[in-house]
């Protein structure tokens, strides 16, 4: 992903690249009013690694009701997906990137804290990753997702 660097006017900033990409996927939800979050690592982007998401999120709060806002992704839409009994999913409209679930900024974020460099392994990548996670807390997730139209529609909805 190419980022933005400050250089001097006509200097082409030069970055660190390697050749070979390896990656892995990362689910995640983040609670609007507290920042709370929860993470869970998978080997890749699918229906299974999410249906583990919503099972290990509804098991981490059986007590709650939870409303998970998610895109149109083929993953998030798939006929086989297993609600737990206190998960729904509230899908966006298509082409409605103002109302784009709050996970995708702590995306960007996160993208952004790692940008420019390199890892010589995915466990390493994984390793900065979860600590990046870990050095944030609750407040810098707050800080992340907070969007006022929703907390807005959840107070007038009495939620």
């Amino acid at each position: 992903m190419l980022r933005r660097r400050i250089t001097r006017c006509g200097v082409r900033p030069q970055v660190k690249t390697k050749s070979t990409r390896k990656g892995y996927s990362l689910y995640g939800a983040v609670e609007v009013r507290t920042g709370e979050h929860f993470f869970l690592e998978g080997e890749r982007m699918n229906a299974d690694g999410f249906q583990a998401l919503l099972d290990g999120f509804a098991a981490r709060h059986p007590a709650d009701f939870h409303v998970l806002q998610v895109d149109n992704a083929r993953f998030h839409t798939a006929g086989r997906l297993e609600l737990p009994d206190n998960v729904m999913l509230l899908y966006q409209p298509p082409y409605s990137p103002e109302v784009n679930p709050m996970i995708e900024q702590v995306w960007a974020w996160a993208k952004g804290e790692i940008a420019g460099e390199i890892f010589e392994t995915v466990g390493d990548l994984k390793h900065r990753v979860n600590a990046i996670i870990a050095g944030a807390g609750e407040a810098a997730f707050k800080s992340i997702v907070h969007r006022q139209f929703i907390l807005d529609a959840l107070e007038r909805a009495g939620i």
